[in-house]
């Protein structure tokens, strides 16, 4: 994901770190292997602090009908008291408001971005407090989808002319596809990306739109004038982003 776009979602106040819940240990009494096993991936999916979340917000299936976050804000605006949706936005992307009660302790405020495809969400992103919270995230993520198939160690330059490590996993429930990574401008933001395939093609044509409105000398040269324009130098390559692969 290009950082504009990851941006949008991690807006808010800092989050808290959170700790996650360790597995529920299979019944002694299991009576066969397979009903046990089908139980254990039960209570390790419960255990997950992501579960409330998606249990209401089911990627692949349409977006709820939700109420107007204006109508759910705490007294003091800060906080949303149900789930629901700000109302402006272009459609593609959604602000969703989390309630406490059904967000993970490691979200960073109370709103996720949701990725909607002709009212189908195709993906969330969900803003972690970075390096401050990356292992119980990681955890999260791991009880609903297995070990990651790739992860690493990224040094990050972090406030105070200090390093910090930051972890950048990547999972695979074919066909979502889960990332979590920190920010590079700031490593005590992060984000876990949960995205369909439609998700990243609908990302592609948001990110060429906003290179389109900042990089205005890349569209056609302006009428008139018969000698032909010199060729804009090239743009210096882009730093590879943590979130992609």
């Amino acid at each position: 994901m290009k950082f504009p776009v990851a941006g949008l979602a991690l807006a808010g106040l800092l989050g808290a770190a959170g700790a996650n819940a360790a597995p529920a240990a299979t019944p002694p009494s299991a009576p066969a292997a397979k009903p046990a096993a089908t139980a254990a991936a039960k209570g390790q999916a419960e255990d997950s602090a992501l579960s409330p979340l998606l249990a209401m917000l089911e990627i692949g299936n349409p977006l709820p009908a939700l109420p107007d976050c204006a109508d759910k804000r705490s007294p003091d605006g800060r906080d949303v008291t149900g789930f629901c949706v700000e109302l402006k936005g272009d459609g593609l992307m959604r602000q969703v408001g989390v309630p406490r009660a059904q967000r993970p302790a490691f979200m960073d405020g109370p709103y996720v971005l949701a990725f909607v495809d002709r009212n189908a969400l195709v993906g969330l992103v969900v803003p972690t407090a970075g390096a401050n919270s990356q292992q119980a995230a990681a955890d999260s993520v791991s009880a609903l989808y297995g070990k990651p198939f790739r992860q690493e160690q990224v040094d990050m330059p972090a406030k105070g002319g200090k390093t910090v490590k930051t972890l950048h996993a990547g999972w695979m429930h074919k066909p979502l596809t889960v990332e979590l990574y920190a920010m590079p401008e700031d490593p005590s933001t992060g984000t876990i990306e949960m995205l369909l395939p439609q998700a990243r093609a609908l990302m592609a044509d948001k990110d060429a739109e906003v290179d389109k409105q900042l990089n205005p000398a890349s569209a056609p040269a302006a009428k008139g004038g018969k000698a032909a324009a010199k060729p804009a130098p090239k743009a210096a390559p882009k730093p590879e982003k943590p979130g992609s692969w």
